[in-house]
């Protein structure tokens, strides 16, 4: 019988699964890659599988399930279970110990996708309308939620890389998360992921230039949304 050839990973198939895991992947002792989301996320879910079967890696498809525990108690969850591949071993070995702990080198791996990725699993804008301002103020925020040292080499990361200033802000007793350092981050970041979150429509609200979350959301149902949608950036 012929022995099977198996072919190394390229660096955007890497990456895919690594900004994956960054996010909201998780890769078990088995080990089981899976990506799990809820049900106002499957469009979200739906395109990370498109974005898996363009690069190539099998899955089992998407399932779902009513939690019966944790914060997503009574909810219905879907997920995707990714066919184990050695990269995704050597990924289980250097990035669970024994909780995710995430390198330079790791990052090092990310492309403009798997940043988009990263951002909408774990991101969110801040949009400062208050009377005070003379202006609008955005502010891109990651919850990595990380401890000192690994923020500060995060931050580094995006200076060196991408040229772009994050600051940390505190989420907990020596957890923190990132944001973005001034205005033009915050624009030179959304112009770097625009181009994958609009390929998922109920997540512009993550780069929306005005509105509250939920206003926004209710804007892009409307006709005028067409015409004119409020995303930043140019």
């Amino acid at each position: 019988m012929a022995r099977k050839i198996k072919r190394k990973l390229t660096k955007e198939q890497k990456s895919l699964l690594i900004s994956m895991l960054i996010g909201d992947g998780t890769i078990t002792n088995h080990p089981d890659y899976k990506l799990s989301h809820s049900e106002s996320q499957r469009e979200f879910l739906e395109w990370k599988i498109k974005l898996l079967e363009k690069y190539g890696f099998e899955h089992g498809g998407l399932k779902e399930y009513i939690s019966k525990c944790g914060y997503n108690l009574g909810n219905k969850v879907l997920y995707v279970r990714i066919k184990t591949n050695p990269t995704i071993k050597a990924l289980r070995r250097s990035v669970y110990k024994p909780k995710k702990t995430f390198t330079r080198n790791l990052l090092n791996w990310l492309n403009p996708l798997g940043l988009a990725i990263w951002y909408m699993d774990d991101g969110c804008i801040n949009v400062n309308t208050s009377i005070q301002r003379s202006s609008i103020q955005h502010t891109c925020k990651i919850a990595t939620c990380v401890d000192e040292e690994t923020i500060n080499m995060m931050i580094t990361y995006f200076k060196e890389i991408w040229n772009i200033n994050f600051r940390p802000f505190k989420e907990g007793k020596n957890t923190y998360s990132l944001a973005t350092s001034s205005e033009q981050d915050c624009i030179n970041f959304v112009n770097i992921i625009k181009p994958y979150v609009e390929q998922v429509p109920s997540l512009l609200y993550k780069i929306r230039d005005n509105f509250t979350k939920e206003e926004f959301i209710a804007y892009q149902k409307t006709d005028n949304f067409r015409s004119a949608r409020h995303i930043i950036g140019n």
